[in-house]
C-alpha cells in the first residue's frame, strides 16, 4: 500500500508521540517492545515498505535451497 506523502508526515509524528508514551509507560520491556514493532511495520506498510510475512518467506526459501545444498 501506499500513502501519500502530506498524510504520512502526519502519521509519522503521530508515530513518534505514540512511541514516546510507550516509553514513558509503565509496560514491561517485551510488551513495550511489540507495540514499538507492530506501530511501525503499520506504517512501513502504509509507506509501501512493509510486505506482512515476507521475512519468514524469506527465511523458508533459504532453508530450503540450505537443505539441497
Amino acid at each position: 500500500m501506499k500513502t501519500q506523502i502530506k498524510y504520512l508526515e502526519e502519521i509519522n509524528r503521530l508515530l513518534a508521540d505514540y512511541l514516546s508514551e510507550i516509553e514513558r509507560s509503565e509496560l514491561k520491556p517485551l510488551s513495550a517492545q511489540v507495540y514499538q514493532v507492530q506501530s511501525k511495520n503499520f506504517v512501513r506498510w502504509i509507506s509501501g515498505d512493509f510486505v506482512p510475512g515476507e521475512v519468514k518467506k524469506s527465511q523458508k526459501k533459504l532453508s530450503k535451497v540450505l537443505k539441497k545444498s
